[in-house]
């Protein structure tokens, strides 16, 4: 494999010392010395990375850049400066046998120490192991390292180990070389492992910083105009958005730009945040005394929550912020698409996760739309068995962007894709709430 261009914090051996570190080996058995993890730092490496952030970020067309939800700018930026594991297979290792001149040179045991070549009959053994990741890997040394040397060939997606030893030489000193050369290995991938998954999980913030700020910059930017109110000339010339090409890897698509003049409409972070606590102290009420509330069905304690949040916002000349929609909906609306909807469902098992995320994506909704499913458990007496189901039944639901956090006790925080627009994110607070009375269980 071709080493990688030159990048900060490069190391570059001499040839010599390579060949001085495969001499070691001729006595006995000789492993090609193509050493691994020795062309460059890691450190280095994912340092460059996080400088390369802003200026992906900086890349994206400023209409694409507002049009498009944070989360799917992080993902699409992260797409383009995150970097893979290496992973090796040794559950498909296969080994190849070949007959060669083998260069005992050197050998103070066979007499030929000071020749610069003696060769004589031997056995090569050529041990191919199929790998992920970034192949450019097998040449970057982690912050922590063995100093026992490692050897391999890279070509294509598979680790070639090449092994050589005189016909009348036993073999067993062949599976001893592998099994240390192979030890080595693992180890310094381990290493590396734990290094990019600390940065990988470190990208995400990293990300979010640059979008503010470049978002921090528009907005003077914006101001600036609409202070000296004279007309802006566009560059022809600008550059557009530019994926940088990385081997398997799919750079997640921005969404296009919404037609000019349409307004997209969401309530803000705080106001949801805070929706969301009416709605979990209005739950927590129903629990405390399961008896009362236990006689409504789901209709019943979505009217009961709707008559509660509409006593903390006043809406416009029709007296309620939040509608009743159905049997079951709960919505904050502006021309006619939804920019909060409520789902409430009694507990019926696994299929009411998929079925409530299927209605909610189903929904006519605003680019960024906030919602909550909220579930009442009222026939089951194992709710915790409730609580363990529903994390996996979210994960399996096709449409799943990430899961942000599990909150407090029965409550998860989701981001999912819209059923007909992918660019159209949808926030899911998901509560499970339990009014199970004893006396109620059903066969």
């Amino acid at each position: 494999m071709e080493a990688p261009g030159r990048i900060p914090g490069v190391l570059h051996p001499k040839k010599s010392r390579l060949h001085e570190l495969g001499r070691r080996y001729r006595a006995v058995t000789m492993i090609i010395p193509r050493r691994l993890f020795r062309e460059g730092y890691l450190s280095a490496t994912l340092d460059d990375l996080t400088r390369r952030v802003p200026q992906v970020v900086a890349s994206i067309q400023a209409d694409q850049f507002l049009a498009s939800p944070v989360e799917i700018l992080v993902k699409h930026v992260a797409d383009q400066v995150s970097i893979e594991p290496l992973e090796i297979y040794l559950d498909r290792i296969v080994q190849q046998h070949q007959e060669v001149n083998v260069d005992v040179a050197g050998s103070y045991d066979r007499g030929t120490d000071g020749m610069a070549s003696c060769l004589i009959p031997g056995i090569r053994v050529t041990v191919s192991i199929p790998f992920t990741g970034e192949p450019s890997l097998w040449d970057l040394q982690p912050s922590t390292s063995s100093t026992t040397p490692s050897f391999g060939n890279v070509v294509g997606n598979q680790l070639h180990i090449i092994i050589e030893q005189p016909l009348d030489l036993p073999v067993e000193p062949i599976k001893g070389e592998l099994d240390n050369n192979l030890n080595q290995i693992r180890r310094e991938l381990n290493y590396q492992k734990q290094q990019v998954v600390g940065f990988q999980q470190m990208l995400p913030t990293t990300i979010r910083a640059a979008i503010n700020a470049r978002k921090e910059g528009l907005g003077k930017r914006d101001k600036l105009a609409a202070l000296l109110n004279i007309p802006l000339r566009h560059d022809p010339n600008a550059p557009t958005l530019r994926p940088i090409p990385v081997q398997r890897r799919i750079i997640t698509p921005l969404p296009p730009v919404p037609k000019s003049g349409v307004n997209e409409w969401t309530i803000g972070e705080a106001e949801y945040e805070n929706i969301l606590t009416i709605i979990r102290h209005q739950g927590r009420t129903f629990e405390s005394t399961p008896q009362t509330f236990g006689v409504h069905d789901e209709e019943g304690l979505r009217d009961i929550i709707v008559a509660n949040l509409n006593g903390y916002y006043k809406g416009d000349a029709s007296g309620e912020t939040f509608r009743r929609v159905g049997k079951t909906d709960i919505r904050i609306e502006a021309e006619n698409r939804a920019a909060f909807v409520a789902e409430c469902k009694v507990w019926k098992g696994r299929k009411t996760i998929a079925e409530c995320v299927d209605q909610l994506l189903s929904y006519l909704t605003w680019r960024d739309c906030k919602t909550a499913i909220v579930i009442f458990n009222k026939d089951v007496a194992g709710f915790s068995d409730i609580l363990a189901r529903t994390k996996p039944a979210i994960e399996a639901h096709p449409k799943i962007l990430k899961m942000v956090q599990a909150t407090d006790h029965g409550e998860w925080k989701v981001v999912f894709r819209s059923q007909d627009d992918d660019a159209r994110l949808v926030h899911v607070q998901f509560f499970l709430f339990n009014l199970f009375v004893p006396s109620k269980k059903k066969d």
